[in-house]
């Protein structure tokens, strides 16, 4: 097995513009330790002239102090913190021993110029004390988290919120943030929860030299014929990412995806550890029969973790303090979970994340598909009166039925943009506006707005708003509290080129979605796992929101007189959905409740970096 380094970590620092800067911060062991969760094996910094660099390190091969960062040259006149993996290196350096030092030697002789070489997901820093350049990059689809903030003395960058916010003092919040938030359930976009404070957008990197800061977008998806197998493709990127010297296993939900990932994974590691999450008093939202079926075929050494409601209240406390940034996708407990428990046995574990954002797998995509066609139209109208007495909710078959018919009825009139927009929503304008006061929805609308491309927009709408703020935050933040680090196969760029060049019937038609990825491995799977209908990985919200914990709900979380006295959200506006909760038909209340609790939590958690609300 190679040598590799692992870099499950977290990366931060400062670079001054202003050399003479009165306030150059000399608290380093604050910032450590708010980074020392995403690695907590060593915690080290260096201080350039103009620059200051630290490193939270987890090891997971060499545990020596030669694999530590800030990584510097002999004469210390470069240096670079790097978190993330390069699994190409050996392609592009046979003889060496790591990706670390695979990525500073390119960096150190071709700069920004590297980038398009590496094949991986990172977010690194490197600085030239001689020359006085500093170079920030993100890759390409944003797997790894990456924040920044400038002013007219200072750059400062980190993995997480509270580091750089220890790093530059108190900040105001973002009102239009905010918003975008109770809409979607994740912040999303360019900018943060806090004003001044931004989010650097996948496949991008800033560049700074004599004092002049260039934002530029370094990565942009190429346009060519699909020639490639998919199989092969994707065979060869679970096979790269599998390369460690400690445990490796697999997610397992039982969908298609994972299942796939899983049993490619099995052909070259027979030992492979699988893993998944179930609910042991709640079967509708329980898929991990799936799971131990496809464990059974692939003959994966499998383990299944059963959730119960002493689960959630025993852990939803430290979860909510795990929050970095406002996130109420309610799956992230899930995540949050089952890292907790694989991380006794394994450290990496690959993912099935990716697939539905590029071969059309969420039921959003068949809405669309489907919204055309005269005949489904005329199917959802007739449908309509016999679910009337129905309520409209995630939390039943019936329920979710219903709720779907009512979303595709609603989308008709709409404009493509618009219709992404609202089906990705949790809450319209006007329910915001009831929480928030008056908002700025042309906010909103600016984070879906694309250049010109030449690929479907929907598709990278997808990868913009859905994977890189929702799908791969949950993953990232949700996993390094455990120590786990999570690998994703399908985000390899050449996987999500070859998907982005796909003719649309490859994706999608009126009886299927993921056409390709039918063709291509039902061979490997139980025919069961490619006939059974999508499911999302769920939390049974309603029925522990509404019954055991109703109580801290009301009078913790969102209690009326704190609520009231700090005077952000709207009272009225939660005693409505409290009620509404508790009704026969509580429809997505629960998870409108879930992000105001989140919201609120965060804020409590991070009270003494908050300036004001503007």
């Amino acid at each position: 097995m190679p040598y590799i380094y692992k870099h499950m970590c977290g990366i931060a620092g400062s670079y001054y513009l202003d050399s003479k800067a009165s306030d150059r911060f000399n608290n380093h062991a604050k910032v450590l330790q708010l980074l020392k969760h995403r690695g907590p094996d060593n915690q080290s910094f260096y201080e350039f002239k103009n620059c200051t660099f630290y490193h939270s390190r987890l090891s997971i091969i060499d545990t020596s102090t030669c694999s530590n960062q800030p990584y510097l040259n002999d004469k210390k006149e470069t240096g670079m913190v790097f978190n993330g993996e390069i699994f190409n290196y050996k392609e592009l350096k046979p003889d060496a021993k790591g990706d670390v030092e695979v990525l500073f030697d390119l960096l150190e002789k071709e700069n920004k110029d590297c980038l398009n070489k590496l094949n991986g997901f990172f977010s690194f820093a490197y600085y030239d004390e001689v020359k006085n350049t500093f170079l920030l990059a993100r890759d390409r689809f944003g797997v790894k988290p990456l924040y920044f903030f400038l002013d007219h003395e200072k750059f400062v960058f980190a993995s997480e919120l509270k580091p750089l916010l220890e790093l530059t003092g108190h900040q105001q919040l973002n009102k239009d943030q905010l918003y975008s938030y109770f809409r979607l359930n994740y912040c999303s976009g360019h900018e943060t929860i806090f004003k001044n404070i931004y989010r650097m957008l996948p496949g991008h990197y800033i560049e700074i030299k004599n004092k002049e800061v260039d934002l530029v977008k370094w990565y942009k998806p190429v346009k060519s014929a699909v020639t490639q197998n998919l199989n092969s493709l994707l065979d060869d990127s679970v096979r790269l990412r599998l390369h460690a010297d400690v445990p490796v296993g697999s997610f397992l939900s039982g969908g298609m995806d994972s299942s796939i990932i899983s049993a490619l994974a099995v052909k070259h590691k027979p030992d492979l550890q699988t893993f998944s999450i179930g609910f042991k008093e709640e079967s509708y939202f329980d898929e991990s029969d799936f799971a131990e079926l496809v464990a059974k075929h692939i003959n994966s050494n499998h383990q299944t973790f059963k959730l119960t409601e002493n689960d959630f209240i025993n852990n939803i406390e430290d979860f909510l303090n795990s929050v970095d940034e406002p996130f109420a996708d309610s799956s992230a407990f899930n995540f949050f979970m089952l890292s907790k428990f694989t991380a006794k046995k394994v450290k990496v574990a690959l993912s099935g994340d990716g697939a539905d954002e590029l071969f059309k797998g969420y039921h959003k995509h068949k809405a669309i598909f489907l919204k055309s066609d005269f005949k489904y139209r005329f199917l959802a109208e007739v449908a309509r009166p016999l679910f009337a007495l129905h309520s409209s909710s995630r939390n039943s078959k019936l329920g979710n039925v219903k709720r779907r018919i009512t979303k595709f009825n609603f989308i008709q009139n709409l404009t493509e943009t618009e219709t992404f927009k609202y089906l990705a929503s949790i809450s319209t304008d006007t329910e915001v506006n009831a929480l928030l006061g008056d908002s700025n929805e042309a906010y909103f609308d600016s984070i879906f707005k694309l250049g010109k491309t030449q690929f479907n927009r929907e598709d990278l709408l997808d990868l913009k708003i859905v994977l890189a703020d929702d799908m791969l935050v949950k993953a990232d933040r949700f996993s390094m509290r455990h120590g786990i680090e999570i690998r994703n196969p399908f985000l390899d760029y050449r996987i999500v080129e070859y998907a982005l060049n796909l003719n649309k019937e490859l994706k999608i038609n009126s009886n299927k979605q993921k056409v390709i990825l039918h063709k291509e491995f039902c061979h490997l799977l139980p025919k069961a796992i490619f006939e059974r209908s999508k499911k999302g990985f769920e939390l049974p919200l309603h029925k522990w929101l509404s019954t055991s914990l109703k109580d801290k709900v009301v009078n913790e979380w969102l209690n009326k007189d704190k609520v009231k006295a700090e005077g952000i959200l709207n009272y009225d506006y939660i005693t409505s959905l409290i009620e509404e909760l508790c009704s026969k038909n509580p429809g997505d209340s629960p998870a409108k409740l879930w992000a105001i609790i989140v919201f609120q939590k965060w804020k409590e958690n991070h009270e003494e970096y908050i300036l004001s609300y503007a």
